[in-house]
């Protein structure tokens, strides 16, 4: 593009580049999610840690390939038919990539709401750690680039919907670096400023879901008899034992 500025290729691969980008940011607070709930305990939580990591990074995986085979098929276009075809599969991407945050605020929001109805039920073994400021800064960090992210590609949506030659798309370059650029870096600011490996301080590894249970029904047993407060969920509250240690 530096040579050539006014290349609609080298144009074109800039925006599917910049278009998917943020895809790849909301899979890491996707990540983030389920250690949290499992920091806070998994009792608290209407679905299984790591339920929400795959349903929500599967759907950032659908919207990265619509988007990358969207632009794809725009740059490559010789007809204009051809590239609405491009941008409307782009735009499908990107709507699909809205509704999961959607629905991901309203997972995050349900379980917000039960550690903040059930304080008494949180981990005892991470207590230090939830309550500290960090922490707690760290959570106000994922949500601001949530609702960043969330404004950035409704714009995108908007912005697409019109194609490649409308108004918002070619002539609006205010409103292109406010909801564009400064969203990007706020979100950004806020995932590198407040880094999880840092903000979980030393929790990180342990709070790590695994797909498949190791533990056999005589480990459980053994856990469950170690004096551990038994929930409904099968999950147990305690101070770290030997066992835990191990």
């Amino acid at each position: 593009m530096h040579n050539s500025p006014f290349n609609k290729n080298y144009f074109l691969m800039s925006l599917v580049t910049l278009t998917i980008a943020p895809a790849l940011l909301t899979a890491a607070i996707y990540l983030c999610l389920a250690r949290i709930i499992y920091v806070y305990g998994p009792h608290l939580s209407f679905f299984k840690p790591r339920t929400y990591t795959l349903v929500f990074c599967g759907c950032d995986i659908i919207s990265l390939i619509l988007q990358a085979l969207g632009g794809a098929l725009a740059s490559l276009a010789d007809t204009r038919d051809q590239s609405n075809l491009g941008k409307n599969i782009m735009l499908a991407g990107l709507g699909f990539q809205v509704l999961s945050l959607i629905l991901f605020a309203a997972c995050a929001g349900d379980f917000a709401i039960r550690v903040l109805k059930n304080k008494s039920q949180w981990n005892t073994r991470y207590l230090d750690l939830l309550n500290s400021k960090l922490f707690k800064s760290f959570i106000l960090g994922l949500v601001v680039a949530v609702v960043t992210i969330f404004a950035r590609s409704v714009y995108r949506c908007a912005e697409l919907s019109g194609g490649f030659n409308s108004h918002l798309f070619v002539d609006d370059e205010l409103l292109f670096m406010i909801l564009e650029g400064v969203m990007i870096v706020l979100a950004c600011g806020c995932l590198t400023l407040l880094h999880p490996a840092v903000c979980f301080q030393g929790a990180w590894a342990d709070a790590n879901f695994k797909f498949r249970s190791k533990n056999s029904g005589a480990e459980k047993l053994m856990i469950k008899n170690s004096g551990d407060i038994e929930l409904g969920s099968g999950a147990y509250l305690n101070q770290p034992t030997a066992y835990d240690r191990q």
